[in-house]
């Protein structure tokens, strides 16, 4: 056997190892949420409403990763909050249909400055959540969340005096592999 086709069956071998490596988990959908309005937990004086698009892959080590688009509105006149994307990290676990997952949302966008003071109207947007799913189909799932969520400036002398935070409670409809 040749040099050349030693390294070509090493090459060949290596590539499809990584196939072994890789998982296909993951999906994406859309959700929607509802600020809590507790005494004591939230600064945030109009009940809101969150609804957005995601999607995310996942390690089959429990590596949650992924993007995000959301609004936020006011419940009771449906004026825009604000408008975010960003990114999405976390772990999970998955036993049969079921998948547990702890999640760090991030990101940047529009804050409207009726509801929070922030220089030239951009803002952070940052949520917390725990997450419980169940796959309806092999290639869908529902999963409830809850969570805290704040919304702020990027200067840090207004970052603890001009942020809005609360608790949130939502559903989540993936489309993907489970």
């Amino acid at each position: 056997m040749t040099t050349f086709a030693k390294r070509t069956i090493v090459v060949a071998v290596l590539l499809t190892a990584v196939v072994f490596v890789a998982a296909a988990y993951g999906g994406g959908g859309f959700f929607q949420g509802s600020h809590m309005a507790i005494p004591g937990y939230t600064n945030l004086d109009a009940a809101g409403e969150v609804h957005g698009g995601y999607g995310y892959g996942a390690g089959r080590r429990g590596a949650r990763y992924g993007g995000f688009g959301l609004t936020v509105t006011d419940a009771r006149s449906e004026e825009l909050i604000g408008a975010f994307g960003g990114v999405i990290s976390g772990r999970q676990m998955r036993t049969g249909p079921f998948t547990l997952s702890a999640n760090a949302w991030s990101g940047i966008g529009y804050v409207n400055p009726d509801y929070l003071l922030v220089p030239g109207g951009v803002g952070f947007f940052a949520e917390i959540t725990a997450e419980a799913g169940f796959a309806i189909l092999p290639w869908m799932q529902l999963s409830v969340y809850g969570g805290y969520q704040a919304v702020g400036p990027f200067d840090p002398a207004l970052l603890f005096t001009n942020t809005l935070y609360t608790p949130v409670v939502g559903s989540r409809l993936t489309w993907g592999s489970f």
